[in-house]
């Protein structure tokens, strides 16, 4: 992007409304080809997200064969000027399993907690509920028509920022 100073604003932007948004779409394909589409609360640690799903979830399952998925975070219908152009954020992300034992889990485990409240400390507990790291391999931003933004590679905030033009 040319104007550093958008692109730095932009960025600033993209991180308050990570901040502000406590749970994003999810969509991910299944081993017979099957697209599923759900939810998860998150957290971000170190330019990744977490999620923390039941087992029992029909999405849980495609997570675990996954290699990739694609998250979606929007602005909720009733703050939007229009549904047509709703603020988001979108990325194709690379999907591994976190280890229950590992120091990321419980590193992550309290970030979950912090943010969601105590049913995060009660599902952290139940055996049925895996953890996920979510990478961003490419990202989109978009604030409404005509201003979407292509974020650089790997990254989930950026000041390196292309805008799309239809």
């Amino acid at each position: 992007m040319k104007n550093q100073r958008l692109a730095s604003e932009l960025a600033i932007e993209i991180q308050a409304f990570l901040d502000q948004q406590g749970s994003l779409m999810l969509a991910v394909v299944d081993a017979q080809g099957a697209p599923i589409a759900s939810y998860a609360p998150y957290v971000v640690l170190d330019n990744e997200f977490y999620i923390l799903v039941s087992r029992l979830a029909q999405h849980t399952e495609a997570l675990e064969q996954a290699l990739n998925a694609s998250v979606l975070i929007i602005e909720d219908e009733a703050s939007s000027d229009t549904v047509y152009a709703r603020k988001r954020l979108q990325y194709e992300v690379s999907v591994s399993m976190i280890q229950r034992e590992s120091a990321i889990w419980s590193s992550v485990g309290g970030l979950l907690v912090k943010r969601h409240g105590e049913v995060a400390s009660q599902l952290l507990s139940l055996g049925d509920f895996l953890m996920f790291q979510l990478s961003p391999v490419k990202g989109r931003f978009v604030k409404g028509f005509g201003r979407a933004y292509e974020l650089a590679p790997n990254t989930l905030v950026s000041d390196q920022l292309d805008h799309l033009r239809g």
